[in-house]
């Protein structure tokens, strides 16, 4: 119920935004561990409850799209997942408290836990339920590993320089900010696409049921293609060498053509999982080329 491959896909991506901007515990400027581990804790525990609190208030959908998840296959009570979120989402807003004692630069992973529990319990609550700004708002919460990043202070001291240092940030995460974000809004149109059925039996309406099929296949086909086009940017820009523009076309062309391949055939289920292999490799072209 907690998404394990979700949580450790925000580990890696959480360490991979120190790593791109030198603040890994191992570089010179770097982080702590401590602030690593509590922080990587933090978005296990925040991603566990989300998905927990998701599935109980999805039961009537999931009973027609998800039949094996553990709410409805009985495995699992409605009320002890009702305790498991409460409790994890605590142990959340914990880590982020524990964080910014430990560390002693200012307050901004307790402020950044507490918004992430708020902004994870109004999706669950209202944001799903409105076409395409529920898929766009996935997106952005699985780029929020990369917004700490660039939000808590690393490799410099707070200085008038800040705006600088703040912009040269920008510029070494936006690519993985910007991939990640277009990309997810994909997979999850491809979702919607798969529980096309299952939705409209449980009177829930996605964009696909709203703009029809083929208009919701030709977005994601579009975003998808949008993503590999923009893939020079950063490298034109001087913040990324050729070598990433180079590992990113090798690894992403080959999967785009699968994905529109997949979704042209609605194998929507696979395209989802291409769609996750294609932003692992531009995670990796990104940390090989820095």
């Amino acid at each position: 119920m907690t998404r394990p491959v979700n949580i450790v896909i925000a580990m890696v991506t959480l360490a991979i935004g120190y790593y791109l901007l030198s603040a890994m515990p191992t570089q010179s400027a770097g982080i702590s561990w401590t602030t690593l581990i509590l922080q990587s804790i933090g978005f296990a525990f925040a991603i566990g409850f989300a998905n927990i609190q998701n599935d109980i208030l999805d039961l009537d959908s999931d009973r027609l799209n998800r039949p094996e998840r553990p709410l409805v296959s009985g495995k699992v009570s409605v009320n002890v997942a009702r305790r498991a979120w409460i409790t994890l989402t605590v142990l959340t807003v914990v880590c982020g408290i524990a964080e910014s004692l430990v560390a002693k630069t200012g307050f901004t992973s307790t402020l950044f836990f507490i918004l992430l529990s708020l902004v994870l319990t109004a999706y669950n609550k209202w944001l799903k339920h409105i076409p395409l700004l529920k898929n766009m708002t996935v997106a952005f919460l699985c780029a929020t590993p990369l917004i700490l990043c660039l939000f808590y202070p690393t490799g410099y001291k707070e200085t008038e320089d800040f705006a600088m240092d703040f912009a040269d940030k920008i510029g070494f995460l936006y690519p993985a900010m910007l991939f990640a974000f277009l990309l997810t809004t994909s997979r999850e149109i491809y979702k919607d696409l798969e529980d096309e059925t299952g939705d409209l039996k449980a009177g829930i309406m996605t964009f696909p049921l709203i703009a029809g099929t083929k208009t919701a296949r030709r977005l994601a086909a579009f975003i998808t293609i949008f993503c590999w086009a923009i893939l020079p940017l950063p490298v034109v820009q001087g913040y990324y060498p050729m070598l990433f523009l180079y590992i990113t076309g090798a690894a992403f062309t080959p999967i785009l053509a699968a994905i529109l391949v997949f979704a042209h055939k609605r194998n929507y289920r696979r395209a989802q999982k291409l769609v996750k292999v294609a932003m692992f490799a531009g995670l990796v072209a990104l940390v090989v080329s820095c």
